[in-house]
């Protein structure tokens, strides 16, 4: 299974790491239930990682992500998207995904 880091997103990943002086830091995304249609993403910043983690990395930046997660976003892009309103790291293609709430961060599972 796999997870698709964009060059952007790592590297911003990386900026953040060298600002907050740790090396270490990585982005994690866990998949819960809520939202709009029923699953949502989360980001958060961590040095920590488990055995049911898996470790995407690109342009030095790393993604960790648990295996229900995974298995959840599999084949999904993860992007740094900068807009008038902010910018954020955000999920922009779930392959899984039949329809998604209009904040971006909601999405059901196609079965």
């Amino acid at each position: 299974m796999q997870i698709i880091l964009t060059e952007r997103a790592g590297e911003q990943l990386t900026k953040v790491a060298k600002d907050q002086n740790k090396p270490d830091l990585m982005l994690r995304v866990v998949v819960e239930s809520g939202g709009c249609y029923g699953f949502q993403y989360k980001f958060k910043l961590t040095t920590e990682t488990t055995d049911e983690d898996a470790v995407f990395e690109n342009a030095g930046g790393r993604l960790v992500i648990d295996d229900v997660s995974l298995s959840l976003l599999e084949g999904a892009t993860i992007d740094y998207v900068t807009e008038l309103i902010g910018s954020s790291f955000q999920v922009v293609k779930i392959p899984k995904s039949s329809s998604g709430c209009g904040c971006g961060t909601s999405f059901d599972i196609q079965l």
